[in-house]
């Protein structure tokens, strides 16, 4: 029981139950077959409490005439509201603006025949087998290393920046490299000459390696001195790398250079000698070859996944969304040559969605040219080929992005979409930041945020260059995802009409102003010529995600998240980065925006670097920086748990309802925070004040 004396009006609260609601709706709209109502579109006032389509597919196509529309339903009879304007749908009470279209359009409205067009554009060269053909636009989409028409340019990215006399190998890159440089990629390999050409040298692994100035500290790298004498040895009394046997580096009869590892994708085992299966969107949909993550579609097929099927496909290979289809073929059609598009017949249900096929630079590039295979994605393959689920928070958008094109709800038909999804990973964009010099933040003063605005902003421009569609609605039907810390802040003006999809409802009502620590990610300096004068997050339009967390096994099995109160003998856990104060602490003030460091210094469990504990630290109170071994166990057997902030928005939001566990989010500092534990409850007893500094 929670007893609360002094209780103020909690925006943060707000937030979050708005943020929760949103994320529900989110779910139901991918999961359910569902009408929106659109009443944020000027342009489709009309459709309020109805299910009629917006659009259909009224134009005669060989002498085709579709059927009347669907009569409509009164909503506010079936869906009747109660004295606060919520309904009742699925059991669940809504709020009208929230919930409300969700209401009627599901089991009960009718599908429509959708006109879907197969292409049948051919590209320059067949893109010289150097990429792949959208037959929609009959563009190239060229492998890392290649452009042009026909992908028949080579580029070269080279793994190192100009040298100086300082330093012969130049500064440092994540890529940098004293072997050798494949150029399509940027990423460094023994080379020829070597018994493995092919294996990676990647970052540390070839350069000197000094050891500690004193006990406890890190390794040092030196990154003007190559370690070549080593990596190259023949003699197994040293720490090689391109010349070690697997074999017998496992039964330890050689020594081989700690340093050195398999960082690159497609590659497993410690000597990068078992190749396995990289990560591609959709793995291809089983029509293509995965190529280091970008796919490599087989002839009559195209899009990032190669899901699209194009006027050459077999129609018994199509994908369920596109299943079953009547095609109608033109009387005077000439399948010969330049193949002509046809349009295949398809009934659905709205709300229709179309995502875009953007240039691989915004997608398949980044995956292909990853330099650490955990990077931006929700999964990697084991020896055996066997799904192995990552740990990466971000990985949420390449689960989305997957969803989504696998949909029923997705369309090839953009004059009939409710809704158009832009694909930019910027997951990925973030995180290679500094992986190449192609990629490097050097033009934007070192800011992965200025970056990754260009990125966004180029998207945009492609869209409105090569489709008609943005101007309709001035993009308000469009959605674009930021999965990074604080969100869609540093979005380009251009697109901010839009929907934003990200993590943290953030919107700039106590700080308006950049929260993160880490500098390279604060978008304060990003120019409001570029990125103009809005929020964070518009509760109006955008829409609060959930971030990615990996499948565990034993936990589903355990059943955690139904421990019952008795077993939840801690009051309060928490279990994170606290600081400063801490060993391996971030050294920043203003991380967490000094929540952590203010929770730590009046509850800290375990001792800070000078031994003590925090001021009211009680024995059923846990706030802890150590490590825990039972992660999910402690959550599991705890009543509250924290949600605190790091450079931005936190899962432990996730952690804390998948284990049962009520959350407690605090998103601001507050200056005077006083708990007692009396008999298991938990009493609030000083005003909170927050502090705006």
């Amino acid at each position: 029981m929670i007893s609360i004396e002094k209780w103020r009006f909690s925006w943060t609260l707000v937030a979050t139950v708005a943020s929760v609601l949103t994320l529900v709706s989110v779910v139901h709209l991918f999961l359910f077959p569902l009408v929106p109502s659109f009443d944020y579109f000027t342009a489709r006032q009309q459709i309020q409490n109805s299910c009629v389509p917006i659009k259909e597919s009224a134009e005669r196509v060989t002498n085709r005439v579709w059927e009347n529309s669907p009569p409509q339903l009164n909503l506010d009879h079936r869906f009747p509201a109660d004295l606060h304007n919520a309904v009742v749908y699925r059991n669940a009470p809504w709020k009208a603006e929230i919930g409300r279209w969700l209401s009627g359009c599901d089991s009960v409205a009718k599908e429509v025949d959708l006109v879907e067009m197969i292409g049948g554009k051919s590209c320059k060269s067949d893109c010289s087998g150097q990429g792949v053909c959208n037959h929609e636009l009959g563009q190239c989409r060229c492998f890392h290393g290649f452009r042009g028409k026909g992908c028949s340019e080579r580029i070269h990215f080279q793994c190192n920046f100009p040298k100086t006399p300082e330093l012969p190998y130049g500064r440092w890159v994540v890529s940098i490299c004293p072997t050798h440089c494949d150029t399509t990629r940027a990423m460094c390999f023994c080379g020829e000459g070597t018994k493995y050409p092919n294996r990676p040298v990647a970052e540390a692994c070839g350069f000197q390696v000094n050891l500690p100035s004193q006990p406890g500290a890190p390794k040092s790298t030196d990154w003007a001195k190559a370690d070549l004498d080593n990596i190259f040895t023949t003699n197994g009394s040293k720490p090689g790398w391109c010349n070690v046997d697997p074999e017998e580096a496992y039964a330890l009869k050689v020594q081989f250079k700690e340093e050195c590892d398999c960082k690159y994708d497609g590659l497993l085992g410690q000597f990068c000698e078992v190749p396995v299966s990289s990560t591609c969107v959709n793995q291809c949909s089983g029509h293509g070859h995965c190529r280091g993550g970008f796919c490599q579609c087989d002839s009559g097929w195209y899009g990032v996944d190669c899901s699209i099927p194009s006027v050459m496909s077999s129609m018994s290979e199509w994908p369920q969304w596109l299943r079953p289809a009547h095609i109608d073929i033109p009387i005077n059609a000439n399948i010969t040559g330049n193949l002509v598009n046809l349009n295949a017949v398809v009934k659905k249900k709205r709300p229709l969605l179309y995502v875009y096929d953007l240039p691989p630079e915004f997608n398949s590039l980044l995956l292909e040219g990853r330099h650490y295979k955990l990077e931006c994605v929700n999964r990697i393959y084991n020896e055996k080929n066997e799904t192995l689920w990552t740990d990466m928070l971000y990985g949420s958008q390449m689960a989305f992005y997957e969803s989504i094109l696998a949909s029923p709800h997705r369309t090839l038909n953009g004059e009939e979409a409710d809704f158009f999804f832009v694909p930019v990973l910027d997951s990925c964009i973030i995180t290679r930041a500094d992986d190449a010099p192609h990629l490097s933040a050097q033009e934007h003063r070192g800011l992965r945020s200025s970056l990754t605005l260009e990125f966004y902003k180029k998207a945009y421009e492609h869209i409105i260059e090569h489709y008609p569609y943005w101007n309709r609605t001035s993009g308000r039907d469009h959605i674009w995802f930021f999965s990074w810390d604080e969100g869609a802040c540093y979005a380009p003006k251009e697109i901010w009409n839009s929907m934003m999809l990200v993590h943290w409802g953030n919107t700039n009502s106590k700080h308006n102003h950049s929260t993160t620590a880490y500098w390279a990610d604060n978008w304060d300096r990003i120019s409001s010529s570029r990125r103009g004068n809005h929020s964070c997050f518009d509760p109006e339009k955008d829409l609060v995600l959930p971030a990615w967390k990996a499948p565990d096994a034993f936990v589903l099995r355990s059943k955690l998240w139904a421990s019952p109160r008795e077993k939840r003998k801690t009051l309060f856990y928490f279990n994170g980065n606290l600081g400063s104060a801490y060993p391996n602490g971030r050294p920043e003030s203003s991380y967490s925006m000094g929540v952590r460091q203010k929770l730590a210094e009046e509850y800290g469990s375990s001792p800070n670097k000078e031994g003590k504990l925090g001021k009211q630290h009680a024995e059923d109170v846990i706030v802890t920086s150590l490590r825990s071994e039972n992660y999910h166990e402690d959550l599991s057997s705890s009543v509250f748990c924290g949600v605190l902030p790091g450079d931005g928005w936190s899962g432990r939001m996730e952690d804390s309802i998948l284990q049962g566990c009520i959350p407690v989010v605090i998103q601001v500092v507050i200056s005077s925070f006083l708990l007692l534990c009396q008999n298991g409850s938990l009493k609030i007893r000083n005003k909170f004040r927050i502090d705006d500094s």
